[in-house]
């Protein structure tokens, strides 16, 4: 379903997608940066935590996320599957298998790329402890 509807998208909409997925990421370059940088970094949501140095972590980069899946993973229809409670093995299985080219996607091959075996479970972790919402699995 979403690869139809990413080839129905026009040049102009397919261009705003890649440009917010591109905001997204820089913020997460930013961040990181700030993180290293030993300044105590303010979250916002569930975890209210600083990481500790050299930490991951999985609320901030899961924010990539919120565009297509929603904010804190809970969006979901026949596009867009819902990641809030999503098991960690499953969301694992699924972004290693984006990200090495083994499931088809327009987007999520080139989003899972962009993240390491540890950034990728700690996105998982996040995920799973986030609570569904309404008629949600």
């Amino acid at each position: 379903m979403t690869q139809n509807l990413y080839k129905n998208l026009n040049v102009a909409a397919r261009n705003t997608l890649l440009a917010l997925f591109a905001g997204g990421l820089a913020l997460l370059s930013y961040a990181a940066n700030e993180s290293a940088s030993n300044k105590p970094l303010v979250l916002t949501g569930i975890a209210k935590v600083a990481p500790d140095k050299g930490a991951i972590s999985g609320e901030l980069m899961a924010h990539s996320c919120a565009g297509c899946h929603g904010t804190l993973g809970r969006l979901g229809d026949e596009s867009f599957v819902p990641l809030a409670g999503m098991p960690v093995g499953q969301f694992v299985s699924s972004m290693v298998a984006f990200r090495d080219g083994k499931r088809p996607a327009t987007l999520m091959g080139h989003v899972a790329q962009g993240f390491s075996d540890a950034e990728i479970r700690a996105m998982g972790e996040f995920f799973a402890a986030v609570k569904t919402e309404g008629n949600q699995p």
